[in-house]
């Protein structure tokens, strides 16, 4: 019975397949292309089918006219359109497969144009090889290309390359290129970097930098002539690194489409020192970031800046500098900056970056008709502030009004409108910061207030006139600083700082036109070197007092003329330099000071203090007696003092009743 159930079966099968007709294919669902290929004389480019698309790859400068078609399909499947009508290959197609049973497939046909590449690097180093590169095909130099040899053959056109699209590394047009244009770039679209002409040896003759093409250079991009006077980028949009053009000739630059600049960018009006460029407005409407610095210079004409950078979002620093007839800086959309420095702008009348939050410094030097300064949102600098001959300005308060910390230092030169009180509390600065104000003009200002400040503080009025006789304003709140100085007060009768400790407290030109008393009632300490220079009128009674002064940490030096001082008061100085009491070893570090001391016991008594006279001597080698004063047993101790070269004279110190003095390792030697 099983065999004969088997039988049946196959009875069954054998009958359904006698059912179809002879002509009827077995399979009747295939749509399929399973070849294709288009033939130009004696070239054929087969093509690439898979997953619904024909892609004919094709050298880019390979004409597809009159091209025949071969291909290849399922059986019994049609195509349409059909192929052999076609006779314009360059374009896209789309077609349509049925199979048998009129199940339907679509296929896209598309030309992919491939390039055709060197092998590596390449240099044109004659017209010759410039011209003969075309005949090469080549459109992408695989490496870098470089045209001319400094010092070679002129190269007088680029013709030779018009069908180069592509320099995967840098592109470097020598001096030895001698044309006007760069005509034979047109079809340039990305390089890796490109540079023409350098700051040490610009180019001499390009007048005209047009590459229309041009829409991406991922290195740096290098322009530096000195007659180049337009440089148009129209399809530009990405620069990854340097941006620099440089010409004394330039009248235009345009690169409307460019959107980002990955370095520096540096646009210059000269390639030397002094303005030249006849540019007179420069417009980057689609730029919005930039990361490194931003950077216009010498431009003598370019007088509208105003919304050239109206689209800059991003900036890491911003520098204006030379730049004659330039009336605003204006960058309404910059939140955070590095620095922002303005340098020698005759003409600027408007500073103002409304959104500006925090930068890391802020200076404008130079720039004496800035007349508004707007900053309202600034908190913090990271670095240092500098403001210099800005008359304009009245309250540094108002000026930024959101400000509270300084991290580096202040400067603030020449603000001959600075007025009232400056109160330094107001802002945090950082341990190391210094404050330094210069007078040129009589200063307004009534006080300048320390309060918690600890960092420098200099006060410079070496081209101060007139000169006043009394300081033209009191300081309070400075009880602890690390460098106080003081320099050029020369019209002063008398000084008096409130300073308590500092590390180095250096008085420089103070006094020198009239007897001159110096006084620091409040100074305890100083922990480096107390210097005071060149200080009160020669042959006048001139008197320095620091009555509560007990430790120099290395140097007390007096640098002054022939009998200018005479009293200087240390009722309390204990040490000076290491601490250690003088010794009479004569191979002690202290052998190295200049001159000599004579020491003579004073008259003891109760409060009493002993008197050393000090004198420059012309001589060495003497033996130095001096008096351990207040013991009341009149022992000396010895020492010698090896003389080098006289420095000038200090006639009276008063030296304490305890008889312990150091004395510097170092003596000061003037100018």
């Amino acid at each position: 019975m099983k065999r004969l159930w088997i039988c049946g079966c196959f009875a069954l099968l054998c009958g359904a397949c006698d059912d179809k007709t002879a002509d009827e294919p077995v399979w009747n669902g295939d749509n399929y292309v399973t070849a294709f290929s288009l033939t130009v004389g004696e070239a054929t480019y087969e093509a690439v089918v898979h997953d619904g698309r024909i892609t004919v790859d094709v050298p880019y400068d390979a004409s597809l006219d009159g091209a025949e078609v071969h291909y290849e399909l399922c059986e019994h499947a049609s195509i349409h359109p059909d192929p052999a009508t076609i006779r314009d290959w360059s374009q896209e197609w789309q077609f349509l497969v049925s199979s048998y049973g009129q199940s339907d497939r679509t296929y896209i046909y598309t030309v992919n144009r491939t390039d055709v590449a060197t092998g590596g690097s390449l240099t044109l180093r004659t017209q010759a090889e410039v011209d003969a590169f075309a005949a090469s095909r080549i459109n992408v130099v695989e490496g870098n290309l470089t045209i001319g040899v400094e010092g070679g053959e002129a190269i007088v056109n680029l013709d030779g390359l018009a069908g180069l699209v592509s320099v995967r590394c840098d592109l470097t047009v020598t001096n030895a290129y001698r044309g006007e244009d760069l005509a034979g770039l047109a079809g340039l679209r990305r390089c890796e970097s490109l540079r023409i002409g350098s700051a040490g040896a610009p180019n001499e003759t390009l007048k005209r930098i047009e590459l229309p093409a041009l829409r991406e250079v991922a290195g740096d991009l290098q322009l530096c002539g000195t007659a180049v006077r337009s440089v148009v980028f129209s399809a530009l949009q990405r620069v990854d690194g340097a941006f620099a053009v440089g010409s004394d000739a330039l009248a235009e630059i345009v690169a409307d489409e460019l959107e980002s600049v990955g370095g520096d960018m540096r646009l210059a009006g000269s390639t030397g020192n002094a303005a030249k460029a006849p540019c007179e407005q420069m417009y980057f409407p689609e730029l919005q970031r930039v990361g490194g610095e931003l950077s216009v210079a010498r431009f003598g004409k370019l007088g509208q800046l105003a919304t050239t950078f109206g689209a800059l979002a991003s900036v890491g620093s911003i520098a204006y500098e030379e730049l004659a007839l330039t009336a605003s800086c204006e960058f309404p959309l910059i939140e955070t900056v590095g620095a922002v420095a303005l340098t020698d702008c005759p003409a600027l009348r408007t500073i103002s970056l409304p959104r500006l939050a925090a930068a890391g410094s802020f200076s404008v030097e130079g720039c004496p008709a800035v007349e508004t300064v707007d900053l309202p949102l600034v908190e913090r600098f990271a670095g240092d502030v500098r403001l210099a001959s800005l008359s304009a300005v009245t309250d540094f308060g108002a000026l930024l009004p959101r400000l509270t910390a300084i991290g580096g230092d202040l400067t603030l030169d020449d603000l001959s409108g600075l007025a009232g009180v400056f109160d330094l509390s107001k802002y945090a600065f950082s341990e190391h910061s210094a404050v330094t104000l210069r007078f040129v003009s009589t200063p307004k200002l009534t006080e300048l207030r320390g309060g918690g400040f600890a960092g420098s503080l200099s006060l410079d009025a070496a081209a101060l006139a007139p000169q006043p006789e009394t300081m033209p304003f009191a300081l309070s709140g400075f009880e602890r600083l690390d460098v106080l100085h003081v320099v050029g007060f020369k019209g002063l009768s008398a000084l008096s700082l409130p300073v308590a400790a500092c590390t180095d407290l250096l008085i420089e030109n103070c006094g020198t036109q009239r007897a001159f008393a110096l006084s620091l009632p409040a100074l305890e300490e100083v922990r480096g070197t107390l210097l005071c220079k060149n200080c009160g009128k020669t042959g006048a009674a001139n008197s320095a007092s620091f009555p509560r002064l007990r430790s120099i940490g290395r140097q007390l030096a007096f640098y002054v003329n022939v009998s200018s001082f005479a009293s200087l008061a240390f009722p309390e100085l204990e040490r000076v330099g290491d601490g250690f009491g003088v010794s009479d070893d004569a191979s002690s570090d202290y052998q190295r000071l200049y001159g000599s001391v004579r020491a003579a016991e004073a008259e003891r008594g109760a409060g009493q203090h002993a008197a050393l006279d000090v004198e420059c001597l012309h001589r060495s080698g003497c033996r130095v007696p001096l008096p351990r004063a207040g013991n009341g047993d009149g022992r000396t101790l010895r020492r010698t003092c090896q003389l080098q070269e006289p420095d000038g004279d200090c006639t009276r110190l008063l030296r304490p009743a305890t008889g312990r003095i150091g004395l510097c390792r170092q003596p000061f030697v003037g100018d």
